[in-house]
């Protein structure tokens, strides 16, 4: 249905002549910016002979055509994509609907991404089409991250317990290598997704950006479950990064309090409670296993923030801000104010 509306928008348009290559560059950025998917040549060619037929009905500008071009002979023409469901798949449809219906009806576990698919379920079921003529919900989406065609794949090794040899290349090096690894998680942050395993002859779990990973193959030996509970690894963490052996700190900060009200709602932790409050400030504490990560969220807050505890983070901070400053300074850097 997507490579159809992408179609869709070609056919329409008067402005430039699209050929099969054209249209299946069209078909495949979109298809890779929504789901890090590829699409054939031969899909969008059989796309396009399916489209001539009931119920959509198609018809080319014969002249274009015979020049390989495609597009409608009417140009206000527009197409709908029609969802032609067999009773059976009724059926299964209705069945999953209503599976999903507790957790989807439910505001303490919808997610709005499981929201919208619920809701894109049910106007499928209703017969209804979902293309729609204007966008009405926007997730974030790195358009130019790589290696989600590896997504599924990794998913289905992990959900099987199949180690695999990962093809990777890490962001210090132009050079590929191989690492065989037993994984155990996939996991989101900053819209990356990362792929959480233990690799070959190490004790320590090791997180691998999905668009570093070029190729997954299966590696065929006895499969290491995981000794950890994943969750409770990930606990009071921000990010994906846990040092060996990092245990959560306290940490107490002194937020502006014209500030505070986006890290009230937005907090850093679930477990975010105030110990202290006056006019100016409203100072937090929170238990939180300090990694880049957090010190990056802390230092976008510029000013409004300080770091009271612990020490070492505090004084991670100040270096940070040392050195931003020793790099935006005119004199160290011989930079002519505009």
């Amino acid at each position: 249905m997507l490579r159809y509306q992408v179609l869709n928008d070609c056919f329409k348009n008067t402005s430039r002549l699209f050929d099969i290559n054209a249209l299946v560059e069209c078909c495949q950025k979109v298809m890779h910016e929504t789901y890090g998917k590829s699409v054939s040549k031969r899909s969008v060619q059989n796309d396009i002979h399916l489209l001539q037929f009931s119920p959509y009905n198609v018809e080319f500008d014969e002249e274009l055509l015979k020049q390989h071009y495609y597009r409608y002979a009417d140009t206000s023409f527009n197409l709908e994509v029609v969802t032609n469901l067999t009773k059976r798949e009724k059926t299964a449809l209705r069945d999953t609907v209503e599976l999903l219906r507790p957790l989807c009806d439910d505001p303490d576990t919808a997610t709005p991404l499981m929201q919208w698919m619920f809701m894109s379920l049910q106007r499928l079921e209703a017969g209804k089409s979902l293309a729609e003529k204007s966008p009405c919900v926007a997730f974030e989406n790195n358009a130019l991250l790589a290696g989600m065609g590896n997504f599924n794949i990794l998913l289905e090794y992990i959900m099987n317990r199949q180690p695999v040899v990962l093809r990777y290349r890490s962001f210090r090096s132009n050079i590929a290598k191989n690492i065989k690894v037993h994984p155990y998680y996939l996991k989101q942050y900053n819209a990356r997704w990362y792929l959480i395993a233990m690799p070959d002859g190490y004790d320590n779990i090791a997180s691998y950006p999905l668009d570093r990973i070029l190729t997954v193959a299966i590696w065929k030996t006895k499969y290491r479950p995981c000794e950890v509970n994943l969750e409770d690894f990930y606990a009071d963490t921000i990010g994906i990064t846990v040092e060996s052996g990092a245990k959560a700190e306290r940490v107490v900060l002194r937020i502006d309090a014209v500030r505070y009200p986006y890290v009230e709602t937005k907090p850093f932790s679930e477990k975010q409670r105030i110990v202290k409050r006056d006019d100016e400030t409203i100072t937090v504490s929170f238990p939180m296993k300090v990694n880049k990560e957090l010190v990056s969220k802390l230092l976008s807050f510029g000013c409004d923030i300080e770091v009271v505890e612990p020490y070492a983070l505090r004084e991670e901070i100040a270096r940070q801000i040392a050195a931003l400053n020793n790099k935006y300074s005119p004199v160290q850097k011989n930079c002519t104010p505009r």
